[in-house]
């Protein structure tokens, strides 16, 4: 399983839950770690899994992961699985908002399978991650290996048993 994390950040608190992430989904194969300013907008023809997040900011998803998902060629998702994150203040979510919603929509529309899991991931007012929060990173990206990797083994056997492969 090849898996593409691609984030934004403002003080390092997202990269450092992203590389998380990556540490956790390579129990499943291999994870790359691309910052979105480094245009990850062509993905990889071989990718099987897209993981996106950024910190949350006025209610929602950062400008720089707005305009990366508005430049995903429509279908881009469509047959990988998908997944989005944040990294947000630890308040109520009506109060403080997500960014990981507003990319969920976002993959979704790009073709990406509903529903795409979300996650956050607290910071405090500092702004650094509470304690913790890359244990959790790493436990929910190996928990998001853990099931895409029954889903990707199924249809190889329905693509071999068809003659087709991916």
């Amino acid at each position: 399983m090849k898996s593409l994390v691609v984030y934004s950040t403002r003080t390092g608190n997202t990269r450092l839950t992203a590389e998380a992430i990556a540490e956790g989904l390579r129990a499943g194969g291999t994870a790359e770690v691309r910052a979105v300013t480094d245009d990850p907008a062509t993905l990889p023809n071989d990718l099987d899994v897209l993981v996106v997040g950024g910190p949350t900011e006025g209610h929602g998803m950062p400008e720089p992961i707005a305009s990366f998902l508005d430049r995903l060629p429509e279908g881009a998702c469509t047959g990988r699985a998908a997944a989005a994150f944040d990294t947000r203040l630890q308040w109520p979510r009506w109060l403080s908002g997500s960014a990981a919603d507003g990319i969920r929509q976002r993959l979704e529309r790009a073709g990406a399978g509903p529903p795409v899991p979300t996650e956050s991931f607290a910071v405090t007012m500092k702004p650094e991650l509470v304690p913790g929060e890359l244990d959790r990173a790493r436990a929910w990206g190996a928990a998001l290996a853990a099931s895409i990797a029954p889903a990707e083994a199924a249809a190889m056997t329905q693509n071999s048993i068809r003659g087709t492969s991916r």
